[in-house]
C-alpha cells in the first residue's frame, strides 16, 4: 500500500507566510519545505502548473481518493476525514494488529525559518466581496526569481463591470529567505490602463519606517475603471530584494498583467496570528 500527498494551488495564500507559487520550481521547493517542516516520508506528487489535477478534483481543497491496483477509484471524498479512510482500507485490504497513534510517529518536524520583525506595517481593512483575480507574472529567461510576489483581489463589481476597487498586494516569498531593507528604500509600482481606462492612484510606494528591516505585505488599495471585463491592466514593480543571509541586496524591476477575471485557482487571504507574530531578528544589509 502506497500513501501519496498531492501538492494543488494553495488554499490559503499566507498561512505561515507562505504564498502561491509562480512556477514549477517554487512548487518544487514549497514540496521541499513541506517535508522539512512536516518530518513526513510520504512521497509528494506535483500537479501541473496549469492545475489539471485541481480541475479534476472539483477544486477542492483538502480531497482524498483511494486507488486500487487496477487504478480504479475505490473511495473518493472531497474533504479528508481519516476515521472515513481507516474504514476504506480496512474494507479494501483488511485491519491491522495495531493501529499507529499520532505520537507514536516522532516525526522530525522543524518550525518556520526565523526573520525579520513581523507586525510593523498595519495591513489594508478590505472592501467586502474582495476575491483574487487572476496575475500574470512576466518572466524573463535568465531572470531574477519573484522574491517578492503580486496578489491582486478585486470586488464584486470590478469584476462585473470593470470598474470598482482593486487590492494591490507585494509579499515576501519566505522561500527565498528575503526581507525589506527600509534603508534602502521602499517598494514602488505604477499601474498602466488600457486606452480609455483609469486607475487611481495609478502608482504608489511602501511606507517611510523607522525600523531597519521587516517583513510585512506592502498593500495598496486602488479604484479601476475599464470598458469592459476583457481589459486587463499592466503592473511594474520596483523594490530591493535582501536576503535574511545577508549576502546580497539588488534592485529588482518585474511586471505583471492583471486580469479582472476571478482566480479558480486562488484563495482569499486568510489573516492571522501565524501572519503577525514577530520572528527572530535579522538585521538588514
Amino acid at each position: 500500500m502506497d500513501f501519496y500527498y498531492v501538492y494543488k494551488p494553495l488554499a490559503h495564500p499566507e498561512y505561515n507566510n507562505y504564498v502561491t507559487p509562480f512556477t514549477l520550481e517554487e512548487r518544487l521547493m514549497h514540496v521541499a519545505e513541506s517535508k522539512r517542516r512536516l518530518g513526513s516520508s510520504i512521497t509528494w506528487l506535483a500537479d501541473l502548473m496549469d492545475n489539471p489535477w485541481h480541475e479534476a478534483m472539483g477544486r477542492t481543497p483538502n480531497s482524498e481518493l483511494v486507488i486500487d491496483p487496477e487504478g480504479r477509484v475505490a473511495a473518493r471524498r472531497t474533504w479528508s476525514d481519516p476515521e472515513a479512510l481507516r474504514a476504506d482500507l480496512e474494507r479494501l485490504v483488511g485491519p491491522v494488529e495495531k493501529r499507529t497513534r499520532i505520537e507514536d510517529l516522532d516525526l522530525p518536524t522543524q518550525p518556520p525559518p526565523p526573520t525579520v520583525a513581523k507586525g510593523v506595517v498595519p495591513r489594508v481593512e478590505m472592501p467586502p466581496t474582495m476575491v483574487g483575480i487572476e496575475v500574470e507574472p512576466i518572466i524573463e529567461e535568465g531572470g531574477v526569481p519573484f522574491y517578492v510576489k503580486l496578489r491582486a483581489e478585486g470586488d464584486e463589481s470590478l469584476r462585473t463591470t470593470g470598474t470598482g476597487r482593486m487590492y494591490v498586494g507585494f509579499h515576501l516569498d519566505p522561500l527565498y529567505r528575503v526581507h525589506w531593507n527600509n534603508e534602502a528604500g521602499p517598494v514602488k509600482f505604477s499601474l498602466t490602463a488600457p486606452s480609455g481606462g483609469i486607475v487611481t492612484p495609478a502608482d504608489g510606494q511602501g511606507p517611510e519606517l523607522d525600523v531597519p528591516a521587516d517583513a510585512d505585505p506592502r498593500e495598496f488599495l486602488v479604484n479601476v475603471a475599464l470598458s469592459d471585463t476583457t481589459q486587463s491592466l499592466n503592473l511594474d514593480v520596483f523594490y530591493f530584494a535582501c536576503d535574511d543571509a545577508l549576502t546580497f541586496c539588488i534592485p529588482v524591476n518585474q511586471s505583471y498583467q492583471i486580469h479582472l477575471q476571478r482566480d479558480n485557482h486562488g484563495r482569499t487571504i486568510r489573516t492571522g496570528a501565524d501572519n503577525v507574530s514577530t520572528a527572530g531578528r535579522i538585521p538588514p544589509i
